[in-house]
């Protein structure tokens, strides 16, 4: 059976945990297929770190694309190289630079924090109107897709594992309006959708999105859909990629992406 991470984390960025070869071991040793390593790449110059902080350096994209390229000599899986474009909007010419500088299998878009606001992993949700945040947050996602430059949209609501940590939740249909407009402006222009499984086993259990924005997504048009567990530990490689696949085929999908050079690849699930 075709098995693909599509979100992975090395040391390469800032808050992986562990090294290229101990992730590529790890995913072989769960049965996948194959990888997309997706290191980060913030575009807004540290501005979502809180005071103190260390601030993250910018990616290294020489020594971490010829590393990959060396590990895939001897690899028993396929391996993608990409990148995870955080904040794009926010940081447009270096948007632009970073995603020139390799010819990348694959672009996860992304959004972490809005103007002028902590990453949401940092923030107290319990000192703030948090559903405010999320309404500016979606705003912004549509802004982001708007942009484009890139193959899958990451986390369609990735504040909400920062709720549900936090002893709290939030009624995401309060937003479907904001939701459906992201999600048909990415089926209009061909940008696929993450299917995010890194909230299983966490207090938020369940993929982000779940099936019921899967299937909005594929009523809308859209026919591009890839998964990741977002991994940052060995341990986490290919977590829920199965029960994912399960899912996308209950919202009507009978295929699954991964990207080479940018071209979408589909995988019958």
């Amino acid at each position: 059976m075709f098995k693909s991470d599509c979100h992975i984390h090395t040391d390469f960025s800032p808050d992986g945990k562990q090294t290229p070869q101990e992730m590529l071991n790890a995913a072989a040793e769960a049965g996948l297929t194959e990888i997309t390593v997706t290191e980060h790449c913030e575009c807004n110059d540290n501005a979502a770190l809180p005071a103190g902080a260390t601030p993250w350096p910018d990616l290294d994209v020489k020594s971490y694309t010829e590393t990959f390229e060396k590990l895939r000599e001897n690899s028993p899986i396929k391996i993608n190289i990409g990148i995870e474009l955080g904040q794009a909007t926010q940081g447009k010419e270096y948007a632009a630079k970073m995603t020139a500088a390799y010819n990348w299998d694959f672009i996860l878009g992304s959004l972490h924090n809005v103007r002028n606001e902590l990453d949401f992993c940092y923030i107290n949700y319990k000192e703030r109107d948090f559903k405010k945040l999320f309404s500016e947050y979606f705003d912004q996602l549509y802004e982001t897709v708007l942009l484009g430059g890139f193959s899958s949209l990451s986390h369609l609501y990735y504040p909400v594992r920062y709720i549900y940590r936090a002893g709290m939740s939030v009624d995401m249909s309060v937003f479907d309006e904001q939701i459906y407009a992201v999600l048909e402006l990415c089926a209009k222009k061909d940008i696929g959708l993450e299917i995010n499984t890194s909230t299983l086993n966490d207090k938020y259990a369940d993929f982000v999105p779940g099936l019921k924005y899967a299937s909005v997504f594929k009523k809308l048009g859209g026919k591009i859909v890839t998964v990741g567990s977002d991994a940052h530990r060995a341990d986490r490689v290919g977590l829920g990629i199965n029960a994912a696949y399960e899912m996308i085929k209950q919202a009507g999908f009978t295929e699954v992406a991964t990207f080479e050079k940018q071209i979408p690849v589909f995988h019958k699930v």
